[in-house]
């Protein structure tokens, strides 16, 4: 599973990566056919469009493996570690729930796709509607993961779930 993950941490965190400059190059070339008037670049605002929906349906799983979601923990600072974990898995057990639900529907939202075109790129839409089930699938994975961890390790469960000073109080 550690495999897996650190694998599949690479190929996300890359592909990510790669999206954000290319994001970056097609809006620098959507500025600078601006400044041509006999150049019009009809279809930039929508595969940036694509490459953003993207940059977020695939940074949103490493965001949850990495704890990197905005929360407020002012009353759970409070808890003590019994409580704490049990917070914690709730969240991820919540949270692999709901994408499950996620991928159920982002699969009939890929199908539903398959149909169309987009306006501007004439792209099949279902690989613009695949986003939400990918995101689903990388989701649940890294949820899966945390709740396989809070079992596993319990001494240290929550060494990966919050900042090392809060752990070591």
């Amino acid at each position: 599973m550690k495999k897996i993950d650190k694998i599949l941490d690479k190929i996300l965190s890359f592909i990510t990566v790669c999206l954000y400059m290319a994001m970056i190059l097609v809006v620098l070339l959507q500025i600078g056919a601006r400044y041509i008037p006999s150049l019009t670049l009809s279809w930039t605002e929508e595969l940036t469009r694509f490459i953003f929906i993207f940059i977020i349906c695939l940074g949103a799983p490493l965001s949850l493996k990495y704890n990197s979601f905005a929360d407020v923990d002012l009353v759970y600072e409070k808890f003590p570690l019994k409580v704490k974990k049990i917070c914690y898995f709730l969240i991820f057990a919540l949270i692999a729930l709901f994408n499950i639900v996620v991928i159920f529907s982002g699969y009939k939202f890929v199908v539903l796709g398959k149909r169309s075109v987009s306006p501007a790129l004439h792209w099949p839409m279902f690989i613009h509607h695949s986003s939400v089930f990918l995101l689903g699938i990388f989701s649940l994975f890294y949820s899966t993961l945390k709740l396989i961890k809070l079992f596993k390790d319990s001494d240290n469960a929550l060494k990966d779930f919050e900042p090392e000073d809060i752990v070591n109080e």
